[in-house]
């Protein structure tokens, strides 16, 4: 072998590990940088006249592994759809209340009882007469409340949905602008790896909205799919996704009346069917609370608030009512009509003619919501008839999700363990979820940057730096021989 070909074998191999100790380097520095993939640097012998002449870089590729890759990212849209549920689910378990709790629907109920009670005991009481009064407003607002809560929660939802479909446009947006810049990079033949990074975290961030198949394209490019095959992104735009918030929901505005927008897509709203296009993630998760769970919740309130009107405006109970007067429980001051219940618990009221600060008298719970005199004092028989009417078994509203005779408590009790349930059921699902995810999150992260492999690396790159100034040495010493003879 030649002295130049020596020299020239010792500077491809002193440049090789130049650049493999900078990427050890980047390795080392980025392992737990979001979306970084390890680098490997690429070499192959270099032939120079059908002989050896060194090593040549080939490139930098970039490891990740696609298949761990592609369950990282539905583990964690699996964990976002499970944690917007359960935050709905403790919200709605707030306020509904558990079995017990003070603040509750059954305590609330309970409270009522009592008060009837105790004024039935006392009837010419004024004092207990107006804490049963107390004690119908405190279970009017409780039922007020609840409706309150569960029409915000579909609100903060709605809002929610209008938050994540923007933030899957920029990202879209923002992958197709990088699709375009490593064709270009890579055309020229420079390394695109950092891009690709940052095109990896966009993914990865639009996954935990809508689960997505990322497919290869040529030029660096890639293709983006939803799980159940809507075409995000496929060329040099993405799809184009919109969707219409609303600015205020009330009970009665839903999609199937046409007040409450779906996602449109391409131009075209999606039908109830085709939204299946876009499950998995926090996405679908806020329209089922807003189109499933939430609306379900406000049936069994208004479903509870009309028993509750109907078992105290029965003229067998308080013979003063007829057939169109307004009991103890009104619809915002009306007689409630069972074709026109929904959204029933946010306006359900205590009859002002038995509110003294409305103009009512106290009386009128003994003597009757319709009495045109106090009558006997001592007379009981209302109030008693008002609290056997609250534990009769009684059959349930049709269409509502109650079923068979049951007592008022008894259904109120019924809601108060339906909400705990889903409250449980979606912490349970959340663990579940947050440990698939954190396990498979564990695995990626193993697979990609090894700090005691990186450090192997970098001492085999230290011995072979050391071998090739050697020979640069060597070869310097035999030229210096040279010249002095």
């Amino acid at each position: 072998m030649s002295i130049a070909k020596a020299l020239s074998n010792a500077v491809s191999g002193l440049t090789a590990t130049a650049r493999g100790t900078e990427t050890v380097a980047a390795n080392l520095a980025n392992a737990m940088t979001p979306g970084y993939a390890r680098r490997e640097m690429a070499v192959s012998a270099q032939t120079l006249g059908g002989s050896g002449g060194g090593v040549r870089i080939d490139g930098i590729a970039r490891i990740v592994n696609a298949s761990l890759m592609a369950e990282a990212r539905s583990a964690e849209a699996a964990r976002a759809n499970a944690a917007t549920l359960s935050t709905y689910a403790s919200r709605m378990e707030e306020a509904i209340g558990i079995a017990g709790d003070p603040g509750s629907l059954g305590a609330a109920l309970t409270g009522f009882e009592t008060a009837l009670q105790s004024a039935a005991s006392r009837p010419d009481d004024e004092v207990r007469l107006a804490q049963a009064v107390d004690a119908a407003d405190q279970l009017a607002r409780v039922l007020n409340s609840a409706s309150t809560e569960v029409q915000k929660s579909r609100s903060a939802a709605d809002q929610a949905i209008s938050r994540d479909v923007a933030a899957l446009n920029v990202g879209l947006e923002r992958v197709a602008y990088l699709n375009r810049r490593i064709a270009v990079i890579e055309a020229e033949g420079r390394d695109s790896s950092s891009l690709v990074d940052q095109r990896q975290r966009l993914v990865d961030d639009i996954a935990k909205i809508v689960p997505v198949q990322e497919v290869a394209r040529e030029g660096g490019k890639i293709a983006l799919f939803t799980k159940s095959g809507a075409v995000l992104l496929d060329g040099s735009r993405p799809a184009e996704i919109s969707f219409t918030a609303a600015h205020e929901i009330s009970a009665d505005r839903t999609v199937g009346s046409g007040a409450l927008s779906r996602i449109q897509f391409d131009g075209a709203e999606l039908t109830e069917s085709q939204m299946r296009l876009f499950s998995g993630g926090s996405l679908e998760a806020n329209f089922t609370i807003r189109d499933e769970l939430a609306p379900k919740l406000q049936n069994d309130l208004d479903a509870l608030s009309f028993d509750l009107h109907q078992r105290l405006t029965d003229s067998t109970v308080d013979p003063t009512l007829t057939a169109t007067s307004t009991g103890l429980f009104t619809d915002a001051g009306n007689r409630a009509d069972a074709t026109s219940i929904v959204g029933l618990a946010g306006r359900v009221k205590v009859n002002a003619a038995v509110r003294p600060g409305d103009g009512g008298q106290l009386w009128r719970m003994r003597a009757g919501t319709h009495a045109a005199a106090p009558g006997v004092t001592g007379d009981n028989s209302l109030l008693r008839a008002m609290t056997a009417a609250l534990n009769k078994p009684s059959g349930a509203l049709a269409g509502s999700d109650f079923e068979g005779v049951a007592s008022l408590s008894g259904r109120f009790a019924l809601v108060e363990s339906r909400v705990s349930t889903i409250r449980v059921n979606a912490e349970a699902e959340t663990a579940i979820r947050n440990g698939q995810a954190d396990t498979i999150s564990s695995r990626f992260m193993g697979d990609g940057v090894d700090s005691d492999a990186e450090m192997q690396k970098l001492l085999q790159y230290e011995q072979a730096y050391a071998a090739n100034a050697r020979v640069i040495q060597a070869v310097n010493d035999m030229m210096d021989q040279l010249l002095r003879i």
